[in-house]
């Protein structure tokens, strides 16, 4: 969630590189042949779980490995993210998860999650920007306008998020710090109830991933006012980005790849040359679009950078508002 001018030139350059490395099996550095647990610390069918199915029957032809996707949701992604940690590290278990592991460490601040050294970073294989979206409550037909409303009715308008410390929470406090805004959250338990209270008007705001909001957006049911990505996104490519009204505003949610730490820099190098090939692969490309999703590739060393500067950002925030999921 760093700017995109920076991660798409990572993201570029990455790729264009892992088309050129020798293949994985030249690299002796992967088990091959054997079963590779691909654990997913989240429920199936949400979509880090989607992300891990996409690229799993791809990974195992690439590095002559069979890949299963193991699900181990609970505790906001923790319960995962420690089996990851305490794996072994010859190459049987791979994590993919989404970027709530960069929040982790601020929203969980007794558990000492260090994602950097409990982990290795392999590659970012997939970003997918949001719709900052109102509902029929608002009148406003653009976002200047909105926002306009918005410092005329201070404390007033309200906005929707799936809970405390969700993605979707950040994004829209984000939007409120950037453009100088008080519009008051009301967390649920889920999108779908805070869906349902905004198309009822209860609820006038929300920012949400495109595959739930672009129906509703196409049906006349919600106003997309702005997308989160920096520039204009071939997903919905006639929605203008916030960062238009509100400068450098940018909330991309991603998706990326660990081994378990103490792994091999050659094991790591030559998973990333994998997933470099596998994500410029049209079919794959063509999939990720219907889901929402641009797929790329980073090397293990960008990839570390990005979420060092990534958790910086995140962490500022969440110390800002005064969020914690601690129980």
């Amino acid at each position: 969630m760093s700017t995109s001018t920076t991660r798409r030139g990572l993201l570029a350059g990455a790729t264009a590189a892992g088309l050129a490395i020798p293949s994985v099996a030249r690299a002796q550095a992967w088990p091959e042949g054997r079963t590779i647990t691909l654990l997913v610390p989240f429920p199936a069918g949400g979509g880090t779980d989607v992300v891990a199915r996409v690229i799993a029957d791809r990974l195992g032809a690439a590095t002559k490995a069979r890949f299963v996707v193991e699900n181990r949701p609970g505790g906001g992604g923790s319960i995962g993210y420690m089996a990851a940690t305490r794996a072994a590290p010859d190459g049987s278990t791979v994590m993919l998860t989404s970027s709530a592991i960069a929040t982790m460490p601020f929203l969980y601040p007794s558990k000492g999650y260090e994602p950097l050294r409990d982990l290795v970073p392999v590659s970012m294989v997939a970003e997918a920007p949001s719709l900052l979206c109102v509902g029929p409550s608002v009148t406003a037909g653009n976002l200047a306008d909105f926002i306009a409303e918005a410092k005329r009715r201070p404390s007033e308008l309200t906005y929707a998020s799936a809970g405390i410390g969700s993605g979707l929470h950040l994004a829209a406090e984000l939007f409120n710090k950037m453009a100088g805004l008080n519009i008051k959250h009301v967390p649920y338990k889920g999108a779908s109830l805070a869906t349902g209270d905004l198309l009822g008007g209860r609820i006038d705001m929300i920012v949400d991933n495109l595959p739930s909001a672009r129906p509703l957006v196409e049906g006349g049911k919600l106003k997309a006012l702005g997308i989160t990505s920096k520039r204009r996104s071939k997903l919905a490519p006639e929605v203008p980005p916030v960062a238009d009204v509100v400068p450098d505003y940018e909330f991309l949610a991603w998706f990326g790849v660990y081994l378990p730490p103490k792994a091999p820099v050659e094991m790591a190098e030559a998973l990333r040359a994998a997933l470099a090939r596998i994500v410029v692969a049209p079919e794959i490309q063509d999939r990720a679009a219907t889901l929402g999703l641009e797929m790329s590739a980073t090397s293990p060393s960008d990839f570390r950078s990005f979420m060092e500067a990534d958790m910086q950002r995140w962490g500022r925030l969440i110390k800002d508002l005064g969020i914690s999921a601690d129980g």
